[in-house]
C-alpha cells in the first residue's frame, strides 16, 4: 500500500476542520497508508520584514526536509506549482506507486509559503488554486483531493 505523508506547517486548531480532517484520514485508509506530520512555524513579528520571513523560512526548510524520509518523494504545495485536475492527480500519484515510489510527502507551508531550497527539491510543485486559503481549509482540501484520488483510481462512485 501506498504510503502518503503529509507535512504540514502549524496545527488544526479549530474543532471542524479537526473533525473533518479525520473524517477524511479514515476515508483514505481504505487506498493509502496516510500518516500526518504537524511542525511549529517560525515566529514572526506582526509586520514582518522580508529578512525576516526568509530567515523563517529557511528554518522551517530545515525542519520540512528531515521529516522527508530519505526514499520518499516529495511534492511541494505552492500557489506557483502545477494545476491538476482530480483525474489527472489520481493518475500522478497511481503512476509514481507503480514507478517504485513507497511514499509521497505533500508539503503545506506557513503562512507565509514554502522556502525556495523545499521547492527545488520537490519532484512536484502543486498548486490547487491560484487563490489563497486558510491553511486549516486547505490541509482539509488536500485530505479531499487525496481520498478523492484514491476513489477514482479504485473507479469508486464519490466522483462524478
Amino acid at each position: 500500500m501506498l504510503k502518503i505523508r503529509v507535512i504540514a506547517m502549524g496545527r488544526l486548531t479549530e474543532a471542524p476542520f479537526r473533525a473533518a480532517a479525520e473524517e477524511y484520514a479514515k476515508r483514505i485508509s481504505r487506498f493509502y497508508s496516510l500518516s500526518v506530520t504537524e511542525l511549529k512555524p517560525e515566529p514572526l513579528p506582526a509586520s514582518p520584514s522580508k529578512a525576516e520571513i526568509a530567515k523563517a523560512l529557511d528554518r522551517e526548510a530545515d525542519r520540512i526536509l528531515e521529516a522527508v524520509p530519505p526514499r520518499a518523494v516529495l511534492w511541494a504545495m505552492c500557489v506557483e506549482g502545477r494545476t491538476l485536475s482530480s483525474e489527472d492527480f489520481s493518475d500522478r500519484i497511481s503512476r509514481t506507486a507503480d514507478g517504485g515510489v513507497g511514499e509521497i510527502c505533500f508539503v503545506v507551508g506557513s503562512s507565509c509559503g514554502l522556502s525556495d531550497r523545499v521547492k527545488e527539491k520537490a519532484a512536484l510543485r502543486l498548486s490547487v488554486s491560484p487563490m489563497t486559503f486558510p491553511h486549516e481549509l486547505f490541509r482539509v482540501m488536500l485530505l479531499e483531493q487525496i481520498y478523492r484520488a484514491g476513489e477514482i483510481g479504485a473507479g469508486g462512485k464519490y466522483h462524478k
